[in-house]
């Protein structure tokens, strides 16, 4: 079950996209999910479908990957389909939605695959860095999303070895019916919540003891570079989302 979670999990390769400025490619997520919430035509979506089928094509990640992130929205899809064939809603409406969301998850999803969380943190304190200038802490934030994302992978490994000694004791989440699984997560969060908490308690532990302070002035061991790759991956987000507004408005 929790095997599917991909998100915050780093995959190592030797693609462009691996090498891409952590900024350039946090700019590109989020220009693409604007993208996507103005446009509400079916064949701009498809379009759009293909433009991501791409990038997951670039960063030289296997396909099976992004197959269990999407399998893991089956759920998901299928409470919107039937809210909205309990609504009336538009058969294309309906499509437009789960697609919306499908992308969401996999743009997300390359961001996370390549790129590790240290340079998701360097990129975000970028980005953020003029809310400086109204004494917002952003690199408590960065900080913030950064443990987060370490944390989504902890959480996923605790939560399957949970369930692998609930299956020795004969709770079998897998092979049981609704009830059963029912009981498997419900079992299931406690133990995975101590767990967590453990966890976070030794890492404040390991920040103390290594003298970490939030409010000194942080390096980074690699230096990125912004390349010409990077403006061009920007650019051509940037120039779809203009023609969308131009479309549209």
């Amino acid at each position: 079950m929790l095997s599917n979670i991909v998100l915050g999990r780093y995959y190592k390769s030797n693609s462009k996209i691996h090498y891409m400025h952590p900024l350039s490619k946090i700019i590109c997520v989020i220009v693409f999910i604007i993208i996507l919430f103005i446009c509400n035509d079916i064949k701009l979506m498809i379009l759009l479908s293909l433009l991501a089928i791409l990038f997951t094509e670039m960063a030289h990640i296997p396909r099976n990957i992004y197959l269990r992130t999407i399998n893991s929205l089956k759920y998901i899809l299928i409470i919107i389909l039937l809210f909205n064939l309990i609504l009336n809603v538009d058969i294309i409406s309906t499509i437009i939605i789960m697609l919306r969301l499908i992308l969401i998850v996999i743009y997300t999803t390359i961001l996370t695959l390549t790129t590790p969380p240290t340079e998701i943190t360097y990129g975000l304190e970028i980005l953020l860095s003029p809310l400086k200038i109204i004494r917002i802490p952003v690199n408590r934030m960065a900080l913030s999303i950064s443990l987060v994302l370490r944390f989504i992978p902890t959480i996923i490994d605790q939560g399957n070895k949970i369930l692998k000694s609930q299956a020795s004791r004969g709770i079998d989440y897998h092979n049981s019916g609704l009830k059963g699984k029912f009981i498997a997560i419900k079992s299931m969060i406690i133990p995975m919540f101590v767990l967590t908490v453990k966890k976070a308690d030794d890492l404040a532990d390991a920040m103390a003891v290594r003298l970490y302070s939030i409010n000194s002035k942080r390096t980074n061991f690699r230096i990125n570079k912004w390349y010409f790759f990077d403006t061009y991956m920007v650019l051509i987000h940037i120039t779809i989302l203009v023609l969308i507004i131009y479309h549209y408005f």
